[in-house]
């Protein structure tokens, strides 16, 4: 049984504008295809503030041949040593899902991702959840790179960008159409491009790649 190719975790790196680089990524099973980071430093409501991380390849160091690095988060929980409701038995943290972040490949070796951390209601609720800790874990996993692709977060070229776009810009339009227009043409108000402009610049400061993703990621 072939073995998959593993990827040494000082490969990777991560930093907060700001702030100082991470490389200190460790295994999180034995694949060698997993890692993960916990960001300390910052916590509670500080977490909102950070807009966006820069994800990058170390320099001399390369993934493995048609291989890319997805980048997830994760919040954690970890209840205060004087909360009521914990005891020594049950203060233990609690994770939620990793979410997907951004992605890097050899051809794209470093990216900034928004985090959209500052909107987000789950994280929201957990930072203004009494007696509790707040931070964040970062979560790397190699995958082939017709996963990370399918995923939308890593292309080679223009094009497919330029077709999300307009099909977002379809969709929006379509959802305004009343239908009167007859088969083939479409009845949309008059303003509708600044409309969907103004949406679509206010989802991409949010998550500048929510027009990559399938529509029920978005």
């Amino acid at each position: 049984m072939q073995q998959p190719q593993q990827c040494p975790s000082q490969a990777l790196g991560v930093l907060i504008p700001g702030g100082v680089v991470r490389t200190d990524f460790v295994p999180s099973d034995a694949s060698g295809t997993k890692f993960t980071l916990a960001l300390t430093g910052i916590s509670g409501k500080d977490i909102a503030t950070v807009s966006e991380i820069v994800f990058f390849l170390l320099p001399g160091v390369s993934l493995p041949p048609d291989k890319g690095a997805l980048l997830f988060w994760q919040i954690v929980s970890t209840p205060a040593p004087n909360s009521m409701a914990t005891t020594p038995f049950s203060a233990t943290p609690t994770t939620t899902e990793f979410e997907l972040l951004g992605a890097l490949a050899n051809h794209k070796p470093s990216g900034a991702f928004r985090t959209g951390w500052a909107t987000n209601d789950t994280l929201s609720n957990a930072i203004n959840a009494p007696s509790s800790t707040i931070t964040i874990n970062l979560g790397v996993s190699i995958e082939p790179m017709a996963s990370v692709q399918n995923m939308g977060m890593v292309q080679n070229n223009t094009t497919n960008v330029a077709k999300q776009i307009a099909t977002d810009l379809f969709n929006y339009m379509q959802s305004f159409d009343t239908g009167a227009g007859g088969g083939g043409n479409m009845v949309v108000p008059k303003n509708i491009f600044e409309r969907w402009l103004a949406r679509f610049e206010a989802k991409a400061r949010v998550d500048p790649n929510f027009f990559m993703k399938r529509r029920d990621e978005s």
